[in-house]
């Protein structure tokens, strides 16, 4: 009942919000001067990354205020160089090197974390963590690419043939894991810095990773007879956790001994919760005409919900925050198509996929801050990790 009660009542919301309602986050932000001195495409990066993070009052080029950052770009050394200047006297200075002109937005990325690391705020990671997207090239050729999280850094990782499903294997990103379609699907893992690729197994139907636990367990769709289940790969011990004559996917650990995936059981596609070591299985949201994507963090859950039901043009899809502890449901959007959510490492930020009238936009959305921000993408991605 308490759910249905929330549904209503954010509904009613709805007719006077276009987004997510701005709430107070951070009281007293710190208040900042920043000058810059470089490339253009540089300046936008960096006033990009103070407004996604949302944690100061920032002033640009105004010498009155006490507390300055001095950002100086030299592209031809490529060395991003910081100077804090307080009370009219240099405080500390910071360089960032690169040996490539196009990993300047790491450079930016990493000075405005440190700054907020310095000023104690909450946490910024999502500046820094890398994305890794697969991209439809050709006709059965999809590429691997590497990007910060504006996905203006763009780096080829993986190309030749249909290379799909890119998942971060491991916490310091050094390692994913992908789908390769050959003769038949291969899942194997790749070292992004030394370029070491390593099969992991083969089999037929379908083959994706959809989740990695803290200790290196996987979550697996199998489809080796036709009907695709979730599997759990743990010490190369391959373990079938459902076991439904449908359509299982998706699955992602979902606090203690707990996995959240998407199923057909109900006839349309719906999100459901099952412990590992039990059979019985619980739908979690009891919204919208069916929910095709979903993300978790610890005992959060962002998921993607479809809420009209066109029989022509585009249906909207609407994403909502769900915490296991208190049962609690919060929108996130509100209109558009709104899919493959991805929470940040540190779950304070969703990234997620909007599709508006043919084109398609990167949002993030920052859960405690209470604010979205797009950036506009121009192809559509196959699929993407943060």
């Amino acid at each position: 009942m308490k759910k249905y009660i929330l549904i209503f009542l954010l509904g009613f919301l709805a007719v006077f919000a276009k987004e997510i309602v701005i709430t107070k986050y951070i009281e007293n932000k710190p208040v900042i001067n920043v000058s810059f001195s470089g490339p253009d495409e540089v300046r936008k990066i960096l006033q990009m990354d103070f407004t996604v993070l949302d944690h100061f009052k920032v002033k640009y080029e105004d010498n009155n205020n006490s507390v300055k950052f001095d950002f100086k770009y030299n592209k031809n050394t490529n060395v991003l160089k910081v100077k804090y200047i307080k009370n009219n006297m240099p405080y500390l200075i910071k360089e960032y090197k690169s040996s490539n002109y196009a990993y300047f937005p790491f450079l930016v990325h990493r000075a405005v974390y440190d700054i907020n690391q310095y000023f104690n705020l909450p946490s910024a990671k999502f500046l820094i963590r890398k994305v890794v997207y697969s991209l439809l090239v050709a006709p059965k050729e999809a590429n691997i690419y590497l990007a910060d999280y504006t996905l203006s850094y763009k780096k080829l990782l993986i190309s030749g043939g249909l290379n799909i499903f890119p998942k971060w294997a491991d916490k310091n990103q050094k390692v994913i894991f992908f789908t390769k379609m050959e003769r038949l699907p291969v899942l194997y893992m790749y070292n992004i810095y030394t370029g070491k690729m390593k099969k992991i197994l083969s089999t037929q139907g379908m083959l994706i990773v959809s989740d990695v636990s803290k200790n290196g367990d996987l979550l697996l769709t199998l489809a080796p007879d036709g009907n695709p289940d979730v599997y759990l790969l743990r010490k190369r011990e391959l373990i079938k956790i459902t076991d439904y004559p449908g359509i299982d996917v998706n699955g992602k650990f979902w606090g203690e001994n707990k996995i959240a995936f998407v199923s057909d059981r109900y006839g349309t596609p719906y999100v459901f919760v099952k412990n590992i070591k039990s059979s019985i299985v619980t739908r979690v949201l009891y919204h919208g005409k069916n929910q095709v994507g979903m993300d978790t963090f610890d005992k959060k859950m962002v998921i993607s919900s479809r809420e009209t039901d066109k029989a022509f043009g585009n249906n909207t899809f609407n994403l909502f925050l769900v915490n296991q502890d208190d049962d609690s449901l919060k929108r996130l959007t509100f209109k558009g198509q709104n899919m493959f959510p991805n929470f940040s490492v540190d779950g304070n930020s969703v990234m997620f996929i909007k599709r508006e009238n043919f084109f398609s936009k990167i949002g993030i959305i920052r859960l405690n801050e209470n604010k979205i921000f797009y950036y506009r993408l121009p192809k559509i991605l196959q699929s993407f990790d943060w």
